[in-house]
């Protein structure tokens, strides 16, 4: 009886061991950029990390009047504890409806305590026109936020923020 437990038990922790690392993806990774991710979701564009380190928020202007009015930028070597994208280390506001917005970060920085495993956040403020205000002319806009799809909800409660990780090459001085 021991032997067919023992027997149970070993294919049993090979895949616990083995799935965080399944979680990992390598560079470039490009995922979903999610505008409402409740009942409404809508896919408004990409985000890719290169492998220099450059991410990139992309809305696909060909199936989406969105627009970035502002990105937010978490990267780190455990995921981030809140989903609180004001507080992420990056961020550019007032980007005026932008259909992109790069960042370059050392992604092997963070890397290093965790033997290359990097998690990011990424957060953005969309803005759409929809409409001219008749008394001044001035532009009207609706607003909604996006985040990256990623494989790990971030904090607790009823919240669609999620993140992801990469692993980035550890390269030996």
């Amino acid at each position: 009886m021991k032997r067919i437990l023992a027997l149970l038990v070993i294919p049993v922790l090979m895949v616990v061991m083995v799935t965080p690392v399944l979680a990992q993806a390598s560079l470039p990774f490009t995922t979903d950029l999610i505008a409402d991710g409740r009942d409404t979701a809508l896919d408004v564009g990409d985000l890719t990390v290169a492998t220099d380190g450059t991410i990139t928020f992309q809305i696909d202007e060909t199936s989406t009047d969105w627009l970035l009015e502002e990105t937010h930028l978490y990267v780190g070597d455990e995921p981030p504890a809140k989903h609180s994208p004001g507080k992420f280390p990056y961020k550019k506001e007032e980007l005026g409806g932008v259909a992109s917005d790069a960042y370059v970060i050392d992604l092997a920085a963070y890397g290093i305590d965790n033997n290359g495993i990097v998690y990011i956040a990424a957060h953005a403020e969309l803005i759409m026109q929809i409409g001219v205000a008749p008394e001044t002319g001035e532009p009207i806009y609706a607003d909604e936020t996006a985040w990256a799809e990623g494989d790990e909800p971030i904090g607790k409660g009823k919240n669609w923020a999620t993140c992801f990780s990469v692993i980035v090459p550890v390269v030996e001085p």
